[in-house]
Protein backbone atom coordinates (compact mmCIF):
# COMPACT_ATOMS: atom_id res chain seq x y z
CA UNK A 1 0.00 0.00 0.00
CA UNK A 2 1.28 3.45 -0.61
CA UNK A 3 -0.58 6.82 0.13
CA UNK A 4 0.04 9.94 -2.23
CA UNK A 5 -0.60 13.53 -1.53
CA UNK A 6 0.04 16.45 -4.20
CA UNK A 7 -0.06 18.10 -1.20
CA UNK A 8 3.78 17.61 -1.73
CA UNK A 9 3.28 18.90 -4.93
CA UNK A 10 5.08 16.33 -5.88
CA UNK A 11 4.09 15.16 -9.56
CA UNK A 12 5.08 11.58 -8.50
CA UNK A 13 1.89 11.84 -6.19
CA UNK A 14 -0.62 12.91 -9.01
CA UNK A 15 -3.41 10.75 -10.00
CA UNK A 16 -2.78 11.25 -13.51
CA UNK A 17 0.95 9.89 -12.87
CA UNK A 18 -0.35 6.85 -11.79
CA UNK A 19 -2.54 6.16 -14.33
CA UNK A 20 -0.43 6.92 -17.15
CA UNK A 21 2.19 4.38 -15.84
CA UNK A 22 -0.71 1.89 -15.35
CA UNK A 23 -2.35 2.45 -18.77
CA UNK A 24 0.75 2.34 -20.55
CA UNK A 25 0.69 -1.88 -19.34
CA UNK A 26 -1.07 -4.83 -20.58
CA UNK A 27 -4.46 -3.83 -18.50
CA UNK A 28 -7.82 -6.13 -19.47
CA UNK A 29 -9.69 -4.72 -17.20
CA UNK A 30 -11.09 -0.98 -15.49
CA UNK A 31 -13.51 0.06 -13.33
CA UNK A 32 -14.22 4.00 -12.40
CA UNK A 33 -16.64 5.76 -9.92
CA UNK A 34 -16.48 9.30 -9.73
CA UNK A 35 -18.69 11.99 -8.24
CA UNK A 36 -17.89 14.77 -10.88
CA UNK A 37 -16.46 13.99 -14.56
CA UNK A 38 -14.79 16.18 -17.18
CA UNK A 39 -14.09 15.28 -20.62
CA UNK A 40 -10.77 16.80 -20.33
CA UNK A 41 -9.68 14.37 -17.95
CA UNK A 42 -10.69 11.51 -20.11
CA UNK A 43 -8.99 13.01 -23.40
CA UNK A 44 -5.54 11.72 -22.59
CA UNK A 45 -6.82 8.25 -21.80
CA UNK A 46 -9.18 8.28 -24.74
CA UNK A 47 -7.02 5.72 -27.09
CA UNK A 48 -6.43 3.43 -24.09
CA UNK A 49 -10.51 3.18 -22.99
CA UNK A 50 -11.24 2.65 -26.22
CA UNK A 51 -8.95 -0.13 -26.87
CA UNK A 52 -9.94 -1.72 -24.01
CA UNK A 53 -13.30 -2.07 -24.68
CA UNK A 54 -12.44 -2.66 -28.34
CA UNK A 55 -10.91 -5.80 -27.14
CA UNK A 56 -13.44 -7.05 -25.13
CA UNK A 57 -11.99 -6.57 -21.87
CA UNK A 58 -14.67 -5.37 -19.06
CA UNK A 59 -14.79 -1.74 -18.88
CA UNK A 60 -17.37 -0.14 -16.08
CA UNK A 61 -17.49 3.76 -15.28
CA UNK A 62 -20.08 4.95 -12.90
CA UNK A 63 -20.26 8.92 -13.01
CA UNK A 64 -22.05 11.40 -10.34
CA UNK A 65 -24.04 14.37 -11.79
CA UNK A 66 -23.81 16.35 -8.92
CA UNK A 67 -26.19 19.38 -8.87
CA UNK A 68 -26.91 18.01 -12.37
CA UNK A 69 -23.60 19.41 -13.57
CA UNK A 70 -22.31 16.82 -15.70
CA UNK A 71 -22.59 17.65 -19.09
CA UNK A 72 -24.27 15.79 -22.20
CA UNK A 73 -21.28 16.46 -24.56
CA UNK A 74 -18.77 15.06 -22.80
CA UNK A 75 -21.52 12.02 -21.49
CA UNK A 76 -21.43 11.57 -25.38
CA UNK A 77 -18.08 11.27 -26.28
CA UNK A 78 -17.78 8.36 -23.94
CA UNK A 79 -20.94 6.50 -25.56
CA UNK A 80 -18.87 6.88 -29.20
CA UNK A 81 -15.14 6.03 -27.63
CA UNK A 82 -16.53 2.92 -25.68
CA UNK A 83 -18.66 1.76 -29.13
CA UNK A 84 -21.83 1.29 -26.80
CA UNK A 85 -23.85 -1.00 -26.04
CA UNK A 86 -21.42 -3.33 -25.64
CA UNK A 87 -21.81 -6.43 -23.56
CA UNK A 88 -18.43 -5.77 -21.96
CA UNK A 89 -18.66 -1.98 -21.59
CA UNK A 90 -20.83 -0.15 -19.34
CA UNK A 91 -21.37 3.36 -18.03
CA UNK A 92 -23.60 4.89 -15.77
CA UNK A 93 -24.92 8.15 -14.00
CA UNK A 94 -25.70 8.65 -10.56
CA UNK A 95 -28.26 11.41 -9.06
CA UNK A 96 -29.85 12.13 -6.13
CA UNK A 97 -32.12 14.76 -5.20
CA UNK A 98 -30.33 15.54 -1.79
CA UNK A 99 -27.18 14.15 -1.66
CA UNK A 100 -24.20 13.53 -3.51
CA UNK A 101 -22.61 10.20 -5.24
CA UNK A 102 -18.94 10.84 -4.21
CA UNK A 103 -16.41 7.93 -4.48
CA UNK A 104 -13.17 8.21 -6.45
CA UNK A 105 -12.02 4.83 -7.28
CA UNK A 106 -10.13 3.67 -10.13
CA UNK A 107 -9.70 -0.35 -10.92
CA UNK A 108 -7.41 -2.13 -13.14
CA UNK A 109 -6.77 -5.63 -13.54
CA UNK A 110 -3.56 -6.82 -15.17
CA UNK A 111 -3.47 -9.95 -17.69
CA UNK A 112 -1.01 -11.59 -15.07
CA UNK A 113 -3.50 -11.56 -12.84
CA UNK A 114 -2.71 -8.90 -10.61
CA UNK A 115 -4.61 -5.77 -9.72
CA UNK A 116 -4.11 -2.56 -8.57
CA UNK A 117 -6.37 0.53 -7.86
CA UNK A 118 -6.06 4.25 -6.17
CA UNK A 119 -8.58 4.96 -3.49
CA UNK A 120 -8.88 8.63 -2.49
CA UNK A 121 -10.06 12.30 -3.22
CA UNK A 122 -9.20 12.94 -6.76
CA UNK A 123 -12.16 12.98 -9.12
CA UNK A 124 -12.42 11.81 -12.93
CA UNK A 125 -11.74 15.50 -13.96
CA UNK A 126 -8.55 17.83 -15.52
CA UNK A 127 -8.05 18.90 -11.68
CA UNK A 128 -8.09 15.98 -10.02
CA UNK A 129 -6.33 13.94 -11.94
CA UNK A 130 -3.78 16.71 -13.00
CA UNK A 131 -3.37 17.56 -9.66
CA UNK A 132 -4.03 21.39 -10.12
CA UNK A 133 -6.15 20.72 -6.94
CA UNK A 134 -4.81 19.58 -3.55
CA UNK A 135 -5.69 15.66 -3.76
CA UNK A 136 -4.77 12.92 -1.39
CA UNK A 137 -5.25 8.95 -1.42
CA UNK A 138 -3.75 5.38 -1.24
CA UNK A 139 -2.60 2.95 -3.95
CA UNK A 140 -3.05 -0.91 -3.26
CA UNK A 141 -1.59 -3.16 -5.70
CA UNK A 142 -1.66 -6.80 -5.43
CA UNK A 143 2.20 -7.27 -6.49
CA UNK A 144 3.22 -5.27 -3.63
CA UNK A 145 1.15 -8.03 -1.65
CA UNK A 146 -1.72 -6.07 -0.75
CA UNK A 147 -5.15 -8.23 -0.30
CA UNK A 148 -6.52 -9.33 -3.46
CA UNK A 149 -9.88 -9.42 -1.28
CA UNK A 150 -10.12 -5.97 -0.54
CA UNK A 151 -8.65 -5.16 -4.38
CA UNK A 152 -11.55 -7.24 -5.60
CA UNK A 153 -14.44 -5.32 -2.99
CA UNK A 154 -12.82 -2.29 -4.72
CA UNK A 155 -13.81 -3.51 -8.17
CA UNK A 156 -17.08 -5.34 -7.28
CA UNK A 157 -18.45 -1.44 -5.83
CA UNK A 158 -18.55 -0.65 -9.36
CA UNK A 159 -19.88 -3.79 -10.69
CA UNK A 160 -22.84 -3.99 -7.88
CA UNK A 161 -24.39 -0.40 -9.73
CA UNK A 162 -24.95 -1.99 -12.79
CA UNK A 163 -26.45 -6.01 -11.06
CA UNK A 164 -28.41 -4.36 -8.35
CA UNK A 165 -29.87 -1.35 -10.66
CA UNK A 166 -30.64 1.26 -7.02
CA UNK A 167 -32.00 4.04 -7.00
CA UNK A 168 -30.61 6.78 -8.24
CA UNK A 169 -28.88 5.30 -10.72
CA UNK A 170 -29.33 5.44 -14.73
CA UNK A 171 -27.83 2.90 -17.15
CA UNK A 172 -26.44 5.07 -20.55
CA UNK A 173 -25.67 2.58 -23.40
CA UNK A 174 -26.95 4.42 -26.36
CA UNK A 175 -27.26 8.82 -26.89
CA UNK A 176 -31.10 8.30 -26.56
CA UNK A 177 -30.30 7.44 -23.35
CA UNK A 178 -28.18 10.58 -23.00
CA UNK A 179 -30.53 12.71 -24.55
CA UNK A 180 -33.10 11.09 -21.87
CA UNK A 181 -31.09 12.52 -19.42
CA UNK A 182 -30.67 15.75 -20.31
CA UNK A 183 -34.67 16.13 -20.66
CA UNK A 184 -34.48 15.01 -17.28
CA UNK A 185 -32.55 17.39 -15.68
CA UNK A 186 -29.99 15.10 -14.75
CA UNK A 187 -27.05 16.51 -16.90
CA UNK A 188 -27.03 19.37 -18.41
CA UNK A 189 -26.20 21.06 -21.93
CA UNK A 190 -23.79 23.83 -20.95
CA UNK A 191 -22.02 24.19 -18.03
CA UNK A 192 -22.74 25.92 -14.45
CA UNK A 193 -21.73 29.81 -14.34
CA UNK A 194 -18.69 29.89 -11.85
CA UNK A 195 -19.97 31.89 -8.76
CA UNK A 196 -16.71 34.87 -8.01
CA UNK A 197 -14.48 33.91 -5.42
CA UNK A 198 -14.89 35.51 -2.59
CA UNK A 199 -13.93 39.48 -2.02
CA UNK A 200 -11.19 41.02 0.66
CA UNK A 201 -11.44 44.16 2.00
CA UNK A 202 -12.67 47.10 -0.12
CA UNK A 203 -14.18 44.71 -2.34
CA UNK A 204 -10.85 43.79 -4.03
CA UNK A 205 -10.55 39.76 -4.55
CA UNK A 206 -8.46 38.14 -1.61
CA UNK A 207 -5.03 37.44 -3.29
CA UNK A 208 -4.27 33.69 -2.38
CA UNK A 209 -1.72 31.23 -3.63
CA UNK A 210 -2.57 29.63 -6.78
CA UNK A 211 -1.75 26.54 -8.16
CA UNK A 212 -0.64 24.87 -11.72
CA UNK A 213 -1.18 21.30 -12.99
CA UNK A 214 1.90 18.91 -11.51
CA UNK A 215 1.25 16.68 -14.56
CA UNK A 216 0.46 17.33 -18.55
CA UNK A 217 -0.73 15.14 -21.05
CA UNK A 218 -0.34 15.40 -25.05
CA UNK A 219 -3.82 15.20 -25.61
CA UNK A 220 -3.28 14.10 -29.84
CA UNK A 221 -6.59 15.19 -31.15
CA UNK A 222 -7.78 14.14 -34.52
CA UNK A 223 -7.00 16.12 -37.41
CA UNK A 224 -10.32 18.83 -38.65
CA UNK A 225 -12.37 17.45 -41.46
CA UNK A 226 -10.80 18.73 -44.76
CA UNK A 227 -11.69 18.73 -48.28
CA UNK A 228 -10.48 15.45 -50.46
CA UNK A 229 -7.59 17.11 -51.87
CA UNK A 230 -5.74 17.41 -48.93
CA UNK A 231 -4.28 14.30 -47.36
CA UNK A 232 -3.51 14.61 -43.35
CA UNK A 233 -1.81 11.25 -43.79
CA UNK A 234 1.19 11.31 -41.16
CA UNK A 235 4.86 11.67 -42.23
CA UNK A 236 7.38 9.69 -41.24
CA UNK A 237 8.48 10.98 -37.44
CA UNK A 238 11.10 9.38 -34.80
CA UNK A 239 11.18 9.74 -30.55
CA UNK A 240 14.39 10.82 -29.41
CA UNK A 241 14.69 10.14 -25.76
CA UNK A 242 15.85 11.13 -23.10
CA UNK A 243 16.94 13.55 -23.18
CA UNK A 244 13.31 15.02 -24.39
CA UNK A 245 10.25 13.86 -23.59
CA UNK A 246 7.83 11.83 -25.74
CA UNK A 247 5.70 14.74 -27.07
CA UNK A 248 8.70 15.64 -28.78
CA UNK A 249 8.65 14.46 -32.61
CA UNK A 250 11.89 14.37 -34.72
CA UNK A 251 12.33 14.46 -38.63
CA UNK A 252 14.34 11.49 -39.33
CA UNK A 253 18.15 12.25 -40.25
CA UNK A 254 17.27 16.23 -39.94
CA UNK A 255 20.38 17.96 -39.61
CA UNK A 256 19.29 21.20 -38.71
CA UNK A 257 15.75 22.78 -38.22
CA UNK A 258 13.06 22.06 -40.22
CA UNK A 259 11.22 24.39 -42.41
CA UNK A 260 7.76 24.49 -43.80
CA UNK A 261 5.85 21.52 -45.12
CA UNK A 262 8.55 19.01 -43.41
CA UNK A 263 8.16 20.93 -39.94
CA UNK A 264 4.77 19.20 -39.88
CA UNK A 265 4.01 15.88 -38.45
CA UNK A 266 -0.01 16.28 -40.18
CA UNK A 267 -1.67 15.80 -37.35
CA UNK A 268 -4.11 18.14 -36.50
CA UNK A 269 -5.33 20.29 -33.52
CA UNK A 270 -9.23 18.71 -33.83
CA UNK A 271 -11.42 21.18 -33.84
CA UNK A 272 -9.70 24.17 -33.25
CA UNK A 273 -7.43 26.12 -35.75
CA UNK A 274 -5.08 27.30 -33.23
CA UNK A 275 -5.03 29.47 -30.23
CA UNK A 276 -6.23 32.71 -29.16
CA UNK A 277 -3.12 34.00 -27.07
CA UNK A 278 -3.11 36.34 -24.00
CA UNK A 279 -0.01 38.87 -24.71
CA UNK A 280 1.83 39.66 -21.37
CA UNK A 281 4.90 41.33 -21.10
CA UNK A 282 7.42 39.47 -22.78
CA UNK A 283 5.74 38.84 -26.01
CA UNK A 284 4.58 42.50 -26.18
CA UNK A 285 7.90 44.20 -25.89
CA UNK A 286 7.99 45.03 -30.22
CA UNK A 287 5.13 46.96 -29.53
CA UNK A 288 6.28 49.02 -26.62
CA UNK A 289 9.46 49.55 -28.23
CA UNK A 290 11.54 47.41 -25.90
CA UNK A 291 14.54 45.66 -26.60
CA UNK A 292 14.97 41.64 -26.49
CA UNK A 293 13.06 38.58 -28.24
CA UNK A 294 9.60 38.57 -28.14
CA UNK A 295 8.23 34.97 -27.75
CA UNK A 296 4.75 33.21 -27.09
CA UNK A 297 4.84 30.03 -25.41
CA UNK A 298 2.97 27.33 -26.54
CA UNK A 299 1.32 24.87 -24.85
CA UNK A 300 2.69 21.30 -25.23
CA UNK A 301 -0.44 19.49 -25.85
CA UNK A 302 0.50 21.19 -29.29
CA UNK A 303 3.82 19.29 -29.69
CA UNK A 304 2.28 16.65 -31.49
CA UNK A 305 1.66 18.50 -34.76
CA UNK A 306 5.29 19.33 -34.68
CA UNK A 307 8.58 17.54 -36.58
CA UNK A 308 11.82 19.30 -35.45
CA UNK A 309 15.04 19.13 -36.24
CA UNK A 310 18.21 20.19 -34.33
CA UNK A 311 19.70 23.68 -33.53
CA UNK A 312 22.49 25.39 -32.27
CA UNK A 313 25.10 23.70 -29.86
CA UNK A 314 22.44 22.76 -27.33
CA UNK A 315 20.80 20.69 -29.71
CA UNK A 316 17.66 22.15 -28.85
CA UNK A 317 14.04 21.01 -31.32
CA UNK A 318 14.02 23.83 -33.50
CA UNK A 319 10.70 24.30 -36.16
CA UNK A 320 11.08 27.02 -38.69
CA UNK A 321 7.71 28.44 -40.40
CA UNK A 322 7.17 31.43 -42.44
CA UNK A 323 4.71 33.83 -40.55
CA UNK A 324 1.88 36.65 -41.36
CA UNK A 325 1.03 39.54 -39.05
CA UNK A 326 -1.95 41.88 -38.93
CA UNK A 327 -3.98 43.81 -37.07
CA UNK A 328 -7.83 43.86 -37.15
CA UNK A 329 -10.24 46.68 -36.10
CA UNK A 330 -14.16 47.27 -36.74
CA UNK A 331 -13.56 47.96 -41.02
CA UNK A 332 -9.80 47.70 -41.16
CA UNK A 333 -6.84 45.47 -41.30
CA UNK A 334 -3.48 46.50 -41.55
CA UNK A 335 -1.15 43.77 -42.64
CA UNK A 336 2.80 43.45 -41.67
CA UNK A 337 5.28 42.37 -44.19
CA UNK A 338 5.76 38.94 -44.12
CA UNK A 339 8.66 37.41 -42.44
CA UNK A 340 9.91 34.52 -40.61
CA UNK A 341 9.82 32.26 -36.76
CA UNK A 342 11.06 30.10 -35.23
CA UNK A 343 9.38 27.24 -32.89
CA UNK A 344 11.93 25.96 -30.46
CA UNK A 345 11.67 23.74 -27.08
CA UNK A 346 14.23 24.73 -24.19
CA UNK A 347 15.80 23.23 -21.25
CA UNK A 348 16.15 19.29 -21.98
CA UNK A 349 19.95 19.34 -23.05
CA UNK A 350 22.37 19.55 -20.17
CA UNK A 351 23.21 23.32 -19.73
CA UNK A 352 20.25 24.32 -21.44
CA UNK A 353 17.95 27.21 -19.71
CA UNK A 354 14.44 26.79 -19.81
CA UNK A 355 11.70 24.73 -17.79
CA UNK A 356 10.91 21.94 -21.20
CA UNK A 357 8.67 24.69 -22.82
CA UNK A 358 7.70 25.35 -26.25
CA UNK A 359 8.38 29.15 -27.21
CA UNK A 360 7.36 30.65 -30.96
CA UNK A 361 9.46 34.13 -31.97
CA UNK A 362 7.32 37.08 -32.91
CA UNK A 363 9.29 39.12 -35.02
CA UNK A 364 9.98 42.78 -34.59
CA UNK A 365 10.70 44.09 -37.98
CA UNK A 366 6.62 43.59 -39.19
CA UNK A 367 5.46 44.88 -35.49
CA UNK A 368 7.40 47.95 -35.83
CA UNK A 369 6.04 49.15 -39.09
CA UNK A 370 2.88 48.84 -37.90
CA UNK A 371 3.20 50.73 -34.47
CA UNK A 372 4.43 53.39 -36.46
CA UNK A 373 1.24 53.20 -38.38
CA UNK A 374 -1.23 52.87 -35.28
CA UNK A 375 0.60 55.80 -33.53
CA UNK A 376 -0.34 58.02 -36.38
CA UNK A 377 -3.63 56.96 -36.31
CA UNK A 378 -4.26 57.31 -33.35
CA UNK A 379 -5.66 53.64 -32.93
CA UNK A 380 -4.77 51.61 -29.52
CA UNK A 381 -1.53 49.78 -29.67
CA UNK A 382 -1.37 46.02 -28.17
CA UNK A 383 -0.22 45.51 -24.81
CA UNK A 384 -0.11 42.94 -21.95
CA UNK A 385 -3.17 41.00 -21.08
CA UNK A 386 -4.65 41.89 -24.79
CA UNK A 387 -5.95 38.61 -26.97
CA UNK A 388 -4.63 37.54 -30.20
CA UNK A 389 -5.21 34.86 -32.49
CA UNK A 390 -2.62 32.69 -33.27
CA UNK A 391 -3.64 30.62 -36.43
CA UNK A 392 -1.72 27.12 -37.01
CA UNK A 393 0.09 25.79 -40.11
CA UNK A 394 -1.78 22.69 -42.10
CA UNK A 395 -0.64 21.01 -44.83
CA UNK A 396 -2.30 23.70 -47.11
CA UNK A 397 -0.91 26.25 -45.36
CA UNK A 398 2.30 25.92 -43.55
CA UNK A 399 3.04 29.14 -41.68
CA UNK A 400 1.77 30.54 -38.95
CA UNK A 401 -0.14 33.66 -38.71
CA UNK A 402 -1.26 36.19 -36.00
CA UNK A 403 -3.87 38.59 -35.39
CA UNK A 404 -3.35 41.22 -32.69
CA UNK A 405 -6.97 42.98 -32.28
CA UNK A 406 -8.32 46.20 -31.47
CA UNK A 407 -9.68 44.92 -28.13
CA UNK A 408 -12.67 47.27 -28.14
CA UNK A 409 -13.94 46.27 -31.65
CA UNK A 410 -16.88 43.76 -32.52
CA UNK A 411 -13.88 41.41 -33.42
CA UNK A 412 -12.10 41.99 -29.83
CA UNK A 413 -15.09 41.52 -27.89
CA UNK A 414 -16.24 38.45 -29.20
CA UNK A 415 -12.64 37.06 -28.90
CA UNK A 416 -12.96 37.42 -25.10
CA UNK A 417 -16.18 35.93 -24.91
CA UNK A 418 -14.66 32.88 -25.97
CA UNK A 419 -11.47 32.93 -23.65
CA UNK A 420 -14.17 33.94 -20.66
CA UNK A 421 -16.06 31.32 -21.64
CA UNK A 422 -12.77 29.21 -21.91
CA UNK A 423 -11.79 30.14 -18.46
CA UNK A 424 -14.66 29.71 -16.17
CA UNK A 425 -15.06 26.20 -17.80
CA UNK A 426 -11.57 25.09 -17.04
CA UNK A 427 -10.76 24.33 -20.55
CA UNK A 428 -7.95 27.30 -21.25
CA UNK A 429 -5.18 25.07 -23.62
CA UNK A 430 -2.74 26.84 -20.64
CA UNK A 431 -2.27 29.78 -18.73
CA UNK A 432 -2.04 31.90 -21.79
CA UNK A 433 -4.23 30.69 -24.18
CA UNK A 434 -7.26 28.98 -25.15
CA UNK A 435 -8.36 27.26 -28.45
CA UNK A 436 -8.77 29.17 -31.31
CA UNK A 437 -12.29 27.92 -32.97
CA UNK A 438 -12.48 27.07 -36.72
CA UNK A 439 -13.42 29.78 -38.97
CA UNK A 440 -13.23 32.26 -36.71
CA UNK A 441 -10.38 34.17 -37.55
CA UNK A 442 -11.04 36.45 -40.20
CA UNK A 443 -10.09 36.13 -44.01
CA UNK A 444 -6.94 36.50 -44.96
Amino acid sequence: MRYIDSGTRDPHHALGHWLNAELSGNIIGLRIQSGFYSGEAFAPFRQSFASLSDNGNPVRIVLGSNDGETLASHLRELVTELQLPKPNASLGVVYYQNAYYHPKTYHFLRADGSQTAYVGSANFTLPGVTARHVEAGIILDSRNGDALEVLDQIAQATDQWFENSAAGFERVASMADVGHLLDAGIIRATPLPRPPRPSGAGGQPSQRPRLNQLVTFNNQVPPPAVGAQVQWQALPTELRTPPYPPYIFFAPDAEGPTVGPSALTNNGLGDAAGLIVKLNRDNDRHWRGAKGTANVSIPVSTAATIRFGVFGDRNRPRAEFDFFIRYATDGLTISGQPSKTGLMSFGFTPGDVGHGDLRLVIPAAPIRTMQQTLQTQQRPIPKAEDLALLEWPTPTTPTFKMTFIDQQSALGQATRQIWNQAAANEQLASRGACWLPSDFSPKW
